[in-house]
């Protein structure tokens, strides 16, 4: 009875020790993890460009927001290297600086995230900390692909859990740079009823060995079609890309044949 009784004091001990072991593990993790809210290092004047999207009709429908730094030496912006590592807590602030008169009118500001970001414990305080910044707009969250594709299993599924949370009536989230491929659809089609938007890659609708885009895209269209999800055709550049994006009748379209990245100023004034 006494060996037991040495036994499991002994087990307490050390469960006792691993439990402070993986706390003081998470204080680490939270104090000194980049993404979120450490901000060390990032000292660049940074600012939000926008490049809009527009629907089939030509009108305006929101603008996506692309993160540029500004290079004091060649007086330029540029997109940041380090933009896998960029905290949301200057992200907000990004956003807090856009006049509201300006944007009174966009139903979508549609900021770009990283599985990374997304996925870490602290993202639900994020969003409800960016909806308070933005107030009445609808924020749009825009997670790329190819980057989903690449994360780990466990990053997908908190990914699934954080998305499954959110209130997708205030923040909605798409899915970018989508292509045809068989594997990208394997990966992807389980967060299809936790998003709003698909946006294809126009370049995708062009056959190849390996995109089945027939197969492919009437796949991703019986899907979205299930869950409500509305499709997107991004990176549209020249006017046979219009006409096929026409042809497909999707709605919704952005890319270089509608417009450049710009100050959202600037661009809403070039609109009204």
């Amino acid at each position: 009875m006494t060996e037991l009784r040495i036994f499991l004091w002994w087990v307490f001990v050390a469960f006792t020790i691993i439990c402070l072991a993986f706390c003081i593990e998470a204080h680490v993790r939270y104090r000194t993890k980049r993404g979120i809210d450490d901000d060390q290092g990032f000292d660049s004047r940074y600012e939000y460009f926008g490049q809009p999207v527009y629907d089939q009709r030509g009108k305006v429908y929101g603008y996506e927001l692309l993160l540029r730094a500004f290079d004091s030496q060649n007086h330029r912006w540029y997109l940041p290297t380090d933009v896998i590592d960029f905290p949301l807590s200057r992200m907000v602030y990004a956003v807090s600086e856009i006049d509201p008169y300006i944007t009174s009118t966009i139903k979508v500001l549609a900021l770009n995230m990283m599985v990374n970001q997304i996925s870490d414990f602290r993202a639900e305080y994020f969003f409800k900390w960016a909806q308070g910044m933005v107030g009445d707009r609808r924020l749009s969250v825009e997670l790329n692909a190819v980057d989903i594709c690449r994360a780990r299993s466990l990053q997908r599924q908190r990914m699934r859990i954080v998305l499954k949370r959110l209130d997708h009536a205030r923040i909605q989230v798409a899915i970018e740079n989508v292509d045809s491929s068989k594997r990208m659809w394997r990966r992807l089609r389980g967060f299809l009823p936790y998003i709003d938007y698909l946006k294809f890659d126009a370049s995708a609708f062009n056959k190849s060995a390996d995109h089945w885009i027939d197969v492919t895209l009437a796949q991703w269209q019986w899907r979205a079609q299930e869950h409500r999800v509305v499709p997107v055709v991004g990176k549209v550049e020249d006017n046979t890309q219009v006409e096929l994006a026409n042809q497909l009748g999707i709605n919704l379209r952005q890319g270089y044949a509608y417009g450049h990245p710009g100050r959202v100023r600037e661009m809403n004034d070039g609109d009204n």
